[in-house]
């Protein structure tokens, strides 16, 4: 594993570079990280200035990433400045790229003891970032992935249906039958998880982390935060922003089924739990889904 501490003078020469500043290397911090290889927290000082910058090595999607990050350059809402791309690792013998670091803290601690100017905020923010348009996004727009609700269900079923699961069968039936008009694709970090909104000050200081960068379905999207916290569940947020952006919240319940459906086939094909979530208690999770929605239906 590549430490930034065991080969100062060349961060500091592939940072000075790019920043066309002088740079002393001062020392590195490891970063925590549970979906991708672990960046560090380069100190450094520039022009005598010390600062803090995200030193990113994980390979994948590093540089759908990058790019992404420089379009939004000039967004509306902040993001953290890139600088250095270097995919064939000439600079420290492998791939990288740096930007800034945001001081702040997470949304989701302040979203989770029920703050309103917690929620707002995070609406306000996901909102913005949902307005992004291909022309705001310019060259990168082309190669971004395009992924509807739709396309969720049919690539979930897709791993289910050979498996001959009564349950799979009734719930994807379902789930076609009952599909709403879904919305407009919107521009989306790939991540809407409140970890990745900081803030300082109750300000948005920058969303964070574009991997997944993609134009998906905004409803499905947001929910995951619902998903993986339940106890945001209740609140009215995920109604809120459905009316924000245009979408009776009725719908709600659709998009309910179709997490529930996407996760478990998900856990059926790789056998990993996905957070507090089994393939026993979606089975479960499901079957209650089915009732509901029953009575929903027949309204």
């Amino acid at each position: 594993m590549f430490d930034p501490n065991q080969h100062p003078a060349q961060c500091a020469n592939y940072m000075s570079h790019f920043l066309g500043a002088p740079v002393s290397f001062i020392r590195a911090d490891a970063l925590t990280q549970s979906t991708r290889l672990a960046p560090w927290r380069v100190h450094v000082c520039v022009n005598g200035v010390e600062r803090a910058y995200v030193l990113q090595l994980d390979p994948r999607g590093m540089e759908h990433e990058y790019q992404v990050l420089k379009a939004l350059e000039a967004a509306p809402f902040p993001t953290p400045r890139v600088y250095g791309l270097d995919l064939p690792g000439e600079a420290l013998g492998i791939a990288c790229f740096f930007s800034e670091f945001i001081e702040g803290e997470s949304l989701l601690a302040p979203v989770l003891s029920g703050a309103t100017w917690a929620e707002d905020l995070y609406l306000d923010a996901v909102c913005a970032l949902l307005a992004t348009t291909e022309d705001d996004l310019g060259a990168i727009a082309q190669k971004l992935e395009r992924t509807t609700a739709e396309d969720v269900l049919e690539d979930a079923y897709a791993d289910l249906k050979d498996q001959a699961i009564p349950l799979a069968e009734t719930v994807y039936r379902r789930l076609r039958a009952e599909m709403p008009n879904l919305p407009a694709l919107r521009f989306s970090n790939g991540d809407l998880w409140l970890d990745n909104f900081i803030v300082k000050d109750r300000q948005l200081a920058a969303i964070i982390d574009f991997q997944n960068a993609a134009f998906s379905d905004p409803v499905f999207e947001f929910l995951l935060s619902f998903f993986v916290a339940p106890e945001l569940q209740g609140r009215g947020i995920e109604a809120r922003f459905c009316r924000l952006i245009g979408v009776d919240p009725d719908i709600l319940y659709w998009y309910h089924g179709l997490e529930l459906f996407e996760t478990w086939s998900w856990l059926l094909k790789t056998g990993k739990p996905f957070v507090h979530h089994t393939a026993e208690s979606l089975t479960m999770d499901l079957t209650q889904w089915l009732e509901v929605n029953q009575v929903h239906a027949g309204r």
